[in-house]
């Protein structure tokens, strides 16, 4: 998370610069198509002397471009306070102290990015003034150039709030952006679904940076007005969806008990007073930039009024069918947790009671040192019951420990030299690979509970090497009949475990199973974490 805050501030620098130099070199080239203009009148119709003077207080350095990179500095600082520092601890509830002074902080930028920019930016026009020619006929002439200032304190005002809306909805933006980032991230399979979302959002940006352009008089004519109402009707919608999710959702079995009728006035309410704001909104805006008269329309107040009805109750009832899946979900996961637990609990006393046996028997025709060594591996592995396996997720290395304990317990019960052959290849590792614990044990006991005879040539070949993405693990043994082992075929624990896999890693593995007559081969890749 903190590599791609660190990248992101990088990005949104690099964006702002960018739309910064090409600004500058748009004035640049404005001002010159102005002088070159100039030049190119007809003489009658050219006096460049005046045109000079009209510009004498006019600095292309000191009016032009300082304002426009100390403005997008600014910008930036402001935008890194309130995304980096404040926004963070209002959304954590920390209204400390330290909270307040950043609040305040991000202010200062904003309204200084605003200031120096239009306070120091000078424009220029040509003055044209009426003239009659030695015959007669009349022209327009060019009588100089007039430098002027658009700066006005209710137009300081207002540009800072756009400024402060253009945080905020970069700030809506980058949140939903982290919460679908994160839903992505929990899904293996979706990681490059995650590399393309990012991907997109950064071409988008830098296009926004070459191509976009803020307005020139003042910010809230154009996108930013469209989008601060946008913003506005979504903000009232969610409040209305909500308060009618929680009000009257509940009652809309029983319309006409007293508990709805409460919540559907205060819903009314809550989309009258919306739709009344949005609407002021909009005639503000029209009459201070368009001069038109300050007039409330009901007509298209009741649009308003209407579509934030619709969407509201469209939320409302879709957040509802989402709402019941969501808790159907969590109450199959937590069967599946119960399930699971229960494999578990089916897998663990079984290992435990092979191995009893197989030291007991040991321990009457064996000396003390193999047993107590087998009594320690023993040991080793009940205290990985008790650790480690209720874990969700253990290190690869715990579980290959287990995995050599309970391998060297099983040959201790074998002969070697009397036609049984074990070779076992398993790859050590000192990287934090993880894994769910109990998956690969039930393999290796199979092979030795059906691939061992005393009366029988037998073998057993087991591999395990992993890689940073993978686990790759294969048992090859030999299959003796059932009643020359006097034992049942495969019982629970493939099955317990074909269920665990389907459960914990859902299109993560591959298991593949093959058996005849002869042999038995177990074939499994694991996604690791």
């Amino acid at each position: 998370m903190m590599k791609g805050r660190k990248f992101e501030v990088v990005f949104v620098l690099v964006c702002v610069a960018i739309y910064v130099v090409k600004r500058l070199f748009e004035e640049a080239r404005a001002f010159d198509r102005f002088i070159f203009d100039m030049y190119n009148l007809p003489p009658e119709q050219r006096d460049m002397a005046a045109v000079w003077r009209g510009l004498v207080d006019y600095s292309h350095f000191a009016n032009t471009m300082l304002p426009i990179v100390a403005g997008g500095a600014l910008f930036f600082a402001a935008w890194y306070v309130f995304h980096i520092w404040l926004f963070p601890k209002l959304k954590a509830k920390e209204f400390t102290a330290s909270t307040l002074v950043l609040g305040v902080f991000t202010l200062v930028l904003v309204f200084s990015s605003v200031f120096v920019h239009n306070y120091f930016k000078l424009y220029y026009r040509e003055v044209l003034v009426h003239a009659v020619g030695n015959s007669g006929e009349a022209f327009d002439k060019i009588n100089g150039a007039v430098v002027y200032s658009k700066f006005r304190k209710i137009f300081w005002l207002n540009d800072a709030v756009a400024v402060l809306l253009i945080l905020v909805l970069y700030e809506a933006a980058a949140q939903a952006f982290y919460y679908v980032q994160a839903k992505l991230r929990e899904e293996d399979n979706n990681v490059f679904i995650g590399y393309v979302l990012e991907g997109g959002v950064c071409v988008f940006l830098l296009v926004l940076a070459f191509v976009g352009h803020l307005p020139q008089k003042d910010y809230w004519i154009g996108p930013i007005r469209e989008l601060a109402l946008l913003g506005l009707s979504g903000i009232v919608g969610f409040l209305a969806q909500d308060y009618f999710y929680r009000k009257c959702m509940p009652y809309v079995s029983d319309i006409k008990s007293k508990a709805f009728s409460v919540g559907f006035k205060g819903y009314l309410f809550i989309l009258l007073a919306g739709s009344f704001l949005i609407h002021l909104f909009q005639v503000t805006i029209w009459a201070i930039y368009s001069r038109s008269y300050f007039r409330i329309s009901p007509p298209y107040l009741l649009m308003i009024f209407t579509v934030l009805l619709v969407m509201s109750l469209a939320m409302a009832f879709l957040r509802r069918v989402f709402s019941k899946e969501k808790r159907a979900l969590r109450t199959e996961i937590s069967n599946k947790t119960a399930e699971l637990g229960n494999l578990r609990s089916q897998i663990n006393p079984h290992f435990l009671f092979n191995a009893l046996n197989t030291l007991y028997s040991v321990s009457l025709k064996e000396n003390a040192n193999m047993t107590s060594e087998g009594i320690q591996k023993l040991g080793d592995m009940m205290r990985f019951m008790l650790e480690e396996n209720h874990q969700d997720r253990i290190l690869l290395s715990k579980e290959i420990e287990y995995l050599e304990n309970f391998i060297a317990i099983q040959r201790m019960r074998v002969d070697e030299n009397q036609d049984i052959k074990l070779e076992i290849n398993i790859q050590k590792t000192d990287k934090e690979v993880f894994v769910a614990p109990m998956l690969l044990v039930p393999f290796v006991e199979n092979a030795f509970k059906h691939g061992i005879s005393f009366r029988s040539p037998s073998w057993i070949f087991i591999t395990l090497t992993h890689d940073a993405q993978h686990l790759y693990f294969k048992v090859h043994n030999s299959i003796h009949t059932k009643q020359e082992l006097g034992q049942p075929s495969h019982g629970i624990g493939l099955e317990n475990v074909k269920k665990r896999l389907e459960m914990i890693y859902p299109n993560r593995h591959k298991l593949e199973i093959q058996e005849t007559e002869h042999d038995f081969f177990v074939s499994l890749v694991l996604g690791v974490y």
